[in-house]
């Protein structure tokens, strides 16, 4: 591992175009784990949308950054059920770094940075959701002190 310069912050206007290559990106990734993740034709123009509207959100969106370059982000919202002590739980539900910047800690970092800005908010626990066949995932995140919480099960119908 090589050390590079990267900033992660909030993701900005001027980043949509990066970021919906990316979160396409992401969706593709995810489709060769499990079928029922499968892209639609429409998903490229529909990614900008998507990204566009997550920038002026109120959600969590932090993006990894070389020089002007998006490289990596991380989307995530909070989940309030009032019947648990800890109302509120974050949930990182996308983390995506394109593929020439990966194993330089610039996944890591995102998540870092997300727990930061989630903690400021006032959250607890956080949780990340990705495919179940995502092995690299599972380990991931397991390293990063995740543990298994909930499971969700699909069929189709």
């Amino acid at each position: 591992m090589y050390e590079v310069n990267y900033i992660v912050r909030r993701a900005v206007e001027e980043d949509a175009k990066e970021l919906a290559k990316l979160i396409l990106r992401f969706y593709m990734f995810n489709e060769e784990f499990d079928k029922a993740m499968e892209v639609s034709s429409e998903a490229e123009e529909v990614s900008l949308r998507i990204a566009e509207e997550r920038i002026r959100g109120n959600n969590l969106l932090m993006v990894a950054a070389i020089d002007s370059k998006v490289v990596g982000y991380v989307y995530g919202a909070v989940l309030e059920n009032p019947l648990l002590v800890r109302k509120e739980i974050g949930v990182l539900k996308e983390l995506y770094v394109a593929p020439g910047f990966r194993g330089m800690g610039i996944a890591r970092a995102l998540v870092e940075n997300a727990s930061r800005e989630l903690m400021k908010m006032g959250v607890k626990y956080i949780a990340a959701e990705f495919p179940s066949m995502n092995l690299v995932a599972e380990k991931f995140y397991e390293k990063l002190g995740f543990r298994r919480f909930v499971s969700i099960y699909l069929r189709e119908v």
